[in-house]
């Protein structure tokens, strides 16, 4: 039944569906060392939202995240969108992290790397 409800989203192809699959429960997530969710796209950007600018919420188990004291989310500007104006400058003007989970950021991430990299060209 599973592999069937879940063939849309392989158009259609049931030989295309996992057989098997990892669900990891909330209570599993908040046992982590450390947490990394990456939210990206248009698509996303009302679950961001819900995410960090409301309380936790079983709707959006996302938002149990805010109970984690290592948790990082990382996202692109599309899936801000739906941010408040003063929520989205803020955390623009936090200072850049050096790691991330204990490593180091790639160099592209560094806030200006867009713009340096065409002044080096």
């Amino acid at each position: 039944e599973t592999v069937v409800a879940n063939a849309r989203f392989f158009g259609g192809d049931l030989s295309k569906v996992p057989r098997k699959a990892l669900t990891v429960g909330v209570g599993t997530v908040l046992d982590a060392a450390e947490v990394l969710v990456i939210i990206t796209g248009t698509h996303k950007a009302y679950a961001l939202a819900k995410c960090i600018e409301e309380g936790v919420n079983h709707m959006f188990t996302v938002s149990a995240i805010q109970m984690h004291p290592k948790a990082v989310v990382v996202c692109d500007e599309d899936a801000t969108l739906e941010l408040r104006v003063r929520t989205a400058k803020y955390f623009k003007s936090l200072p850049h992290r050096e790691e991330l989970l204990g490593l180091p950021l790639p160099e592209e991430w560094a806030p200006g790397a867009e713009s340096s990299k065409r002044k080096r060209e």
